[in-house]
């Protein structure tokens, strides 16, 4: 009985080599998550949920996305998400117009001290604001948006390490920019995903607009990128891998 035991508990372990860990990507490091697959829900259950002022939904990276026209449509957000030392922001944008004026992304309503503003700027450049940071409120990628990269999908992501004082930005998976800046938490209040006090309006589309509370590197971007947010955070976790094969042995 002892060596079927460990011949069990051997083939047990062989098989379990064969899975993956652990998604590097869990459910508890999404603050948020709008995946717009028909609606303005909070994907993360934390009770985020966006109210569409307009808008339409149409074929995206992973289901559908909101269109937005750039001139009366957003997604407001009601409630306070928190402050955060670490942030990253992933998400999928097509940019159909208004190249060479300011396109928000999220903004809070108002520009208080640690409040995130979260845009393209008018050089065309993602830019990544915290009021009052150290070393001046502002932060830019290099990749430009201009007439090249209209009606095209490309994923965004940044991120910033209040702990690190470091803000990196991400162009479809791989590294554009890293700046050491910053070192205050950023602030997101109430406010709105495409637009800021009815100006600043996306043109366009957005799909798997996610904000985790960890510094992401560019494997866990990738990965979210590739296989959407759905696909990463609900891997099955290894405890129920384990259970799920013993009692296949068994039987």
């Amino acid at each position: 009985m002892f060596r079927l035991t460990t011949s069990i508990l051997c083939a047990l372990m062989l098989l379990l080599i064969g899975f993956p860990v652990s998604a590097e990507v869990s459910l508890d490091m999404v603050a948020a998550a709008w995946l717009f697959d028909g609606n303005a829900e909070d994907f993360s259950d934390n009770g985020f949920d966006g109210e569409a002022q307009g808008g339409s939904y149409v074929d995206g990276k992973f289901g559908k996305a909101i269109q937005l026209n750039g001139s009366n449509e957003w997604v407001n957000i009601p409630k306070r998400i928190g402050s955060f030392e670490e942030i990253t922001f992933t998400h999928w944008v097509n940019s159909t117009g208004r190249v060479g004026g300011w396109r928000t992304f999220f903004n809070n309503t108002g520009w208080k001290a640690g409040d995130i503003h979260y845009q393209l700027h008018p050089n065309n450049k993602v830019e990544f604001s915290i009021n009052g940071n150290p070393g001046g409120n502002d932060a830019f990628a290099d990749f430009a948006f201009t007439t090249g990269e209209l009606n095209k999908w490309v994923h965004v992501a940044t991120a910033y390490s209040a702990t690190e004082k470091k803000i990196r930005f991400y162009i479809n998976g791989e590294l554009d920019a890293e700046r050491s800046w910053g070192g205050n938490p950023g602030v997101l209040d109430p406010g709105r995903i495409g637009d800021w006090g009815g100006s600043r309006q996306w043109e366009g589309m957005l799909d798997e607009f996610v904000i985790f509370n960890a510094f992401l590197d560019e494997g866990d971007v990738q990965d979210v990128m590739n296989n959407g947010l759905e696909t990463n955070v609900t891997a099955v976790d290894p405890k129920a891998k384990l259970a799920t094969t013993w009692g296949n042995i068994k039987q």
